[in-house]
């Protein structure tokens, strides 16, 4: 899949889409409504990547910070209880980070960020 037909691409390059945070090298982003989940955020590079071995040592370097914020950001406006962050870019293959904020202690680990993703919280 090339940058042109990659929907995280599209979205970085729509200039109506406002994000949370914005470098040289990554996008912060809040998650779609449809994932029911509050402070479910998008951690990703703006750069089309595919694996972590295609980013550079500017991205590799300034992933801490840029995770650090969203960390922050979630902890501070919604108080979970735990924050998953989790890779996976298979369903869109542009390697992206899901920062996943858990509120139950009824489901955990696989299951809830299961349901997470398909939107079923």
């Amino acid at each position: 899949m090339s940058s042109l037909e990659c929907k995280i691409c599209k979205i970085h390059l729509d200039s109506s889409n406002t994000f949370l945070y914005e470098s040289n090298e990554w996008i912060l982003r809040e998650a779609e409504k449809e994932k029911n989940c509050a402070g479910y955020l998008y951690l990703e590079p703006k750069k089309h990547r595919t694996s972590f071995v295609e980013f550079s040592p500017i991205e590799y370097a300034s992933l801490s910070v840029v995770l650090e914020k969203g960390m922050n950001w979630i902890t501070k406006n919604y108080s979970p209880k735990k924050i998953y962050t989790v890779t996976i870019s298979e369903a869109v293959p542009h390697i992206h980070f899901h920062l996943v904020p858990r509120y139950t202690d009824e489901l955990k680990g696989i299951p809830y960020l299961q349901a997470a993703l398909e939107g079923k919280l």
